[in-house]
């Protein structure tokens, strides 16, 4: 049998209606028409041995066909009460699931690009949280080109970007500077720039990579500590650069540095809000919108400067993104950082929250045998989560919340509210409202409560003893005052004139002011 929630959702997509509907629409809006300067382009990694052992799950979906990546965040509400799971949905250029290969990512994303070079320049880099695959795919798209190219020279430079510093990684990691000529453009002085044949390139470049700048992470074993620049000057097709940017850190990441680690990781962080401010820019400019870039605030920004300026410079940013639920947070917020340089991009963001109530556990016997964690349990969940800010005491049981009456529940919870008021928790809890809140609340428990000792066979003649005994507590039996017959009472558990409200999300002083008015 399907859960009462499961069937709400389908009737939810039957009707056209509900959260998850509207969220699925927000897909038919179509992108404005990209800027054919600048692509951004999303790259999903695949779950690792270590990872699957660890019990990790993949929590991020990929549409290649809608361009499209859903990151879908459940967790456990603070109350501890119910589930929450939000989808996240972002739009890009292109995607790219985990299924897709090295070769296949080149022949898509890259090849086009070397190909359509004609004498101008082009740009890559890679983004993202250290361990998602940036320096893998880095590595994977410089040995396909030297395959790519084959017979032609290639001038190759290379060097990494640390703090306010740069080192050749051809020549030992000797120091370079940066100057800019007349018109603007940044050169690296110092630096060695090497020919080879391409068949030579990808030896050439593991040499000069084994000088990088990494350092063992919390979250990485072997990660990158600068921003790594490679330039090839490809004769007669033109010149593409590759940037692998230093992985990003949370900060719990970051507790057991070094005074000098930590001072390397806000230098990174700087450049890298320094590369996201150019962008955000450029996508102000480009739409015709007041903005000053400023290039100068970082060596990096420098050094990508003609990314910008030059109107046909084609650039692409690849955001790696990791499919664990553990870096779900960092892999949102790499996604939200890329999607915010465009403000094309930025428009077509959304996401849907949906709540759950955690599973009944106490379906499986009748209320009357329930113990205080089983009704505890029950009342957190009943009627999709309504009394999930309740708190009942701790000395009801079942078969004690069975006896209860409306109107001792009423009582119960106006005893509650009154307590609470004298703790200083709200000034409008006054006697009134108290009452007010307390009988609507006892009301609806009382009906959820006959609902669930009815569905079992012997339901209704427990609740008719339930009754006599609180009738007798009461003294009404000894005046003569006698229960209805079973066929009235159970309309009396089932309709109640007009459907009571639903319990509001918290129960603040605004909350009791309305209901004492109404």
């Amino acid at each position: 049998d399907l859960d009462l929630r499961i069937l709400e959702r389908v009737a939810d997509f039957c009707f056209g209606q509900g959260q998850a509907v509207a969220f699925l629409v927000g897909w038919r809006v179509l992108a404005p028409e990209p800027d054919p300067q600048i692509s951004f382009i999303a790259r999903k990694r695949p779950l690792l041995k270590f990872e699957l052992a660890a019990g990790e799950w993949d929590c991020v979906s990929v549409s290649r066909r809608d361009a499209r990546i859903v990151c879908h965040d459940g967790r456990l509400h603070r109350t501890g009460r119910r589930l929450e799971v939000m989808h996240k949905k972002f739009t890009l250029d292109r995607v790219y699931g985990s299924d897709v290969s090295d070769a296949e990512f080149y022949r898509d994303a890259v090849q086009p690009v070397v190909a359509s070079l004609n004498g101008k320049q082009a740009t890559i880099m890679f983004y993202g949280q250290t361990g998602t695959g940036k320096t893998h795919t880095f590595n994977a798209c410089w040995q396909r080109i030297g395959h790519d190219l084959a017979g032609r020279s290639i001038s190759v430079t290379f060097f990494e970007i640390l703090g306010k510093k740069c080192f050749d990684l051809l020549q030992h990691r000797k120091e370079v500077v940066l100057r800019a000529d007349g018109e603007e453009r940044v050169h690296v002085r110092g630096a060695t720039k090497l020919t080879a044949a391409a068949s030579e390139l990808s030896e050439l470049l593991e040499e000069a990579l084994q000088l990088r700048r990494s350092e063992a992470t919390e979250r990485n074993p072997l990660s990158s500590r600068s921003h790594a620049i490679c330039i090839l000057e490809i004769d007669g097709l033109g010149t593409i650069r590759f940037v692998d940017l230093a992985g990003s850190e949370r900060n719990y990441e970051t507790r057991h540095m070094t005074a000098l680690q930590h001072r390397d990781f806000a230098e990174i962080n700087k450049s890298l809000m320094a590369l996201k401010d150019c962008f955000r820019a450029h996508a102000r400019i480009v739409r015709q919108r007041a903005a000053r870039p400023a290039y100068r605030a970082s060596r990096l920004t420098q050094v990508l400067r003609s990314c910008f300026t030059d109107p046909q410079h084609r650039t692409i940013i690849l955001s790696t993104v990791s499919p664990t639920a553990t870096d779900l947070l960092h892999s949102t917020n790499s996604l939200l950082q890329v999607t915010q340089m465009s403000t094309v991009l930025s428009t077509l963001r959304a996401e849907c929250s949906i709540d759950l109530p955690l599973i009944d556990f106490t379906v499986s016997k009748p209320i009357w045998d329930w113990s205080m964690e089983d009704v505890d349990r029950w009342i957190r969940t009943v009627d999709d989560g309504r009394f999930k800010y309740l708190v009942l005491p701790p000395q009801i049981t079942g078969a004690e919340l069975l006896k209860l009456s409306s109107k001792g529940l009423a009582e119960l919870f106006e005893m509650s509210l009154r307590r609470a008021r004298g703790r200083g928790e709200g000034q409008a809890w006054n006697e009134t409202a108290a009452r007010a809140v307390g009988f609507r609340i006892g009301r609806m428990v009382f009906a959820a409560v006959r609902r669930e000792a009815l569905r079992w066979p012997d339901g209704a003649a427990r609740l008719l003893e339930a009754e006599r005994m609180e009738a007798a507590e009461r003294g009404l039996l000894e005046e003569g005052f006698d229960l209805p017959p079973e066929s009235e009472r159970h309309c009396e558990f089932f309709f109640w004139g007009d459907s009571p409200p639903l319990l509001p999300p918290a129960m603040g002083d605004e909350t009791f002011v309305q209901m004492q008015r109404d």
